[in-house]
């Protein structure tokens, strides 16, 4: 039932299910129980062991262990869950459950019994090996039909040339950035006061290349060996953009591109900024591909700016993250057949904080 339990989670994951809103209560609480009548079930079988060996049993320590699973389960549900006081007691409680199944161990030695695999006609390597291929047999089948994102795309004109462009390129605005950003943008960020631009080459597969310098020190010489990457087939290009506006206001735009590579199936993006900055929200965003020549947009399948809840020892503690999935389009367009090559833009804005990743606001 638990590996049934499992392959039904597995579903879940590999299918939009996973974005479903539902409580998290329910599975644990069905696993809770699962794991509760196993422990009764073999009590029962234990207490019949002893009696035909006619030796009393020391204590009941399955029954201890049911009743400390439920009080593990209990905690890591309670409101303090992420508190260090609860987090000793889980620890003590998984302790005293070890002590017990082992005593069970030692118990049974005395008696002349022991524990062994119940024989079956399937043996475990062919039962696993079987269990294994039917898992990855349904998330294959899971991400190829439902876990693939959909694009909308349209073709796409580069907009024309205006004074107020003319303004934010001479600024410093990035050129590349700019031919993506629309009228709409360009125009609440009229009355800009200043404008920074900053790139960096992401590499998924740079080569580290050995420096060797030799010098000569007070007559005898020494070797200093230093490391640097170059990049290689496969690397993105993202350029961060502030623009300070009136009224200590600072849009930031976030542009990535692929130099080189190609994303595979479905790619991921995390943005993150100050702990501090919890009041933030996306502006506006977009995805950029070119074809055989002609340049085509699509809205971001999967984009969200939500509170995250990071849990410690210590206590929980918040942060704003920009998550979102974009895929790679599989849509039969019009034009030849070459490789397509993504541009993503989007942008948000922060209220209070330091200048970090977005559009921030200091009261």
């Amino acid at each position: 039932m638990k590996l049934l339990f499992h392959l039904g989670r597995l579903i879940q994951i590999a299918t939009p299910l996973n974005l479903a809103e539902y409580p998290e209560i329910i599975p644990g609480t069905i696993m809770l129980f699962f794991q509760i009548a196993m422990y009764l079930v073999f009590r029962v079988a234990l207490k019949a062991t002893f009696k035909k060996a006619g030796r009393p049993m020391k204590g009941d320590p399955l029954l201890g262990v049911s009743c400390l699973t439920a009080v593990v389960f209990v905690l890591a549900l309670s409101p303090f869950s992420s508190s260090w006081l609860v987090f000793i007691s889980l620890v003590t409680c998984y302790i005293l459950i070890v002590r017990s199944l082992f005593s069970i161990g030692e118990q049974l030695g005395d008696t002349g019994y022991m524990l062994t695999n119940a024989p079956v006609r399937i043996s475990n390597e062919a039962f696993s090996w079987t269990y294994f291929i039917v898992a990855l047999a349904i998330m294959m089948l899971c991400n190829a039909f439902s876990n693939h994102l959909r694009l909308e795309p349209q073709e796409y004109s580069r907009p024309a040339t205006t004074e107020a462009r003319q303004q934010l390129l001479g600024m410093g605005f990035s050129a590349e950035a700019l031919r993506y950003l629309s009228d709409e943008d360009v125009t609440m960020l009229g009355g800009a006061v200043d404008v920074a631009s900053f790139s960096k080459l992401l590499m998924f597969d740079a080569r580290r290349v050995e420096q060797v310098e030799h010098r000569v020190v007070y007559g005898g010489g020494e070797t200093y060996t230093s490391h640097t990457y170059k990049p290689g087939k496969k690397n993105i290009e993202a350029t961060t953009v502030y623009i300070e506006m009136p009224g200590k206001v600072v849009y930031v735009m976030q542009y990535f591109f692929w130099k080189g590579g190609r994303p595979i199936w479905q790619d991921g993006i995390l943005i993150s900024g100050e702990p501090g900055m919890l009041d933030r929200q996306i502006v506006s965003s977009c995805l950029f591909f070119s074809k055989g020549g002609k340049e085509y947009t699509a809205p971001f399948p999967r984009l969200a700016c939500e509170q995250i809840t990071h849990n410690s020892m210590f206590g929980p503690c918040y942060s704003v993250m920009i998550r979102g999935a974009l895929p790679w389009p599989l849509e039969r367009l019009p034009g030849s057949t070459e490789n397509w090559k993504a541009r993503q833009i989007d942008k948000n804005w922060i209220k209070q904080g330091k200048i970090k990743l977005s559009k921030i606001r200091n009261n």
